[in-house]
């Protein structure tokens, strides 16, 4: 058992030595002793900031922590070039977590051409598992609001929904998967990063917003940007793209994979048809699920009712509640 800080000697082997990549953009990195990092860019600015709080392997952990914060950027049509990260693991937790975290997010980074520069690092009984919270940073020319959203654009989605839901379901450890569903849930844990898509969907002026869905899934998504800019939607569950896979899981546990955490799948809103023909011909799966209305934000079922929807809390806490996670 032990609390605070690593040593300068853990900091620097289990941290620190993990970090090689960089980019221009900075200025000042993560070192022992440096109380900030320093970047410099002559364009906006993007920030954004996500926890990730899931029961999950350390090295799972780190991946998802660099996907899920840089997402947010990418979402708002920028280049995430820059990331802190905090991680507090609890009392009971070794200094080799911390390295796997680490070891894990820098690689994932790197991949993302994001260089890691700074954080946190600390052994706390404020905390049952590991936490690792991040902060993006990243720039753009052109801002992508959410309150660019159009009446009448038609609504779409990238891949299939609940991937990051699925994946955390499966990393509880009290699922029996085939073969099949083992490698389909590794090509889910690939997935996770909507890099690809937003490069593609930032430079298109058909697209009014690009959002990462995330908690509550596609159904918050949708309700969360229109009720930000007041508009409503009309969405079909029918055309909502989930595997058999997700199905059977939500299934198990009673959950709504439309209301499942879904990083990796890109919302976003368009007035022609320009940018799907670009994401299919770079191989990226595009759904349509709706379109965007001056009225409320509805939901059409698979019976053909309609029902009024908000934002509500993410499935996955039905799933932990169940688990006693």
């Amino acid at each position: 058992m032990r609390f605070g800080k690593l040593s300068a000697e853990e900091l620097q082997k289990y941290v620190l030595d993990k970090l090689s990549y960089s980019r221009s953009e900075v200025v000042l990195s993560a070192a022992q002793g440096e109380d900030c990092a320093a970047v410099k860019t002559n364009e906006f600015v993007l920030l954004s900031s996500d926890p990730i709080t899931a029961a999950m392997p350390a090295d799972k952990l780190g991946e998802l922590a660099v996907s899920v914060c840089c997402n947010d950027i990418v979402a708002c049509g920028g280049e995430p070039f820059a990331l802190m990260l905090t991680v507090i693991v609890p009392p009971d937790a070794s200094e080799s977590d911390i390295e796997q975290i680490m070891a894990a997010a820098s690689a994932k980074a790197a991949s993302a051409n994001v260089a890691i520069i700074g954080g946190h690092t600390e052994f706390s009984d404020c905390v049952t598992r590991p936490i690792v919270s991040g902060t993006a940073i990243g720039k753009t020319e052109r801002l992508v609001k959410k309150t660019s959203l159009r009446v009448g654009d038609k609504l779409y989605v990238t891949k299939t929904l609940g991937m990051e839901g699925t994946t955390i379901i499966v990393d509880g450890g009290k699922e029996s998967l085939s073969q099949t569903e083992k490698s389909l849930c590794e090509t889910y844990r690939k997935q996770l990063s909507v890099e690809k898509e937003g490069r593609i969907l930032r430079d298109s002026p058909f697209v009014s917003i690009m959002h990462d869905i995330t908690e509550g899934g596609v159904i918050g998504a949708v309700a969360e940007v229109c009720l930000g800019c007041g508009k409503g939607a009309l969405m079909y569950e029918k055309a909502f793209p989930v595997s058999d896979f997700t199905k059977r899981l939500c299934n198990k546990y009673e959950i709504n994979p439309a209301r499942l955490i879904s990083s990796g799948s890109m919302l976003f809103a368009a007035n022609d048809a320009e940018p799907v023909e670009k994401l299919i011909a770079a191989g990226i799966e595009v759904s349509e699920i709706g379109v965007i209305t001056d009225g409320e934000v509805l939901l059409v079922g698979i019976d053909g009712m309609e029902t009024v929807v908000k934002p509500e809390s993410d499935e996955m806490y039905k799933y932990f509640e169940r688990c006693g996670l």
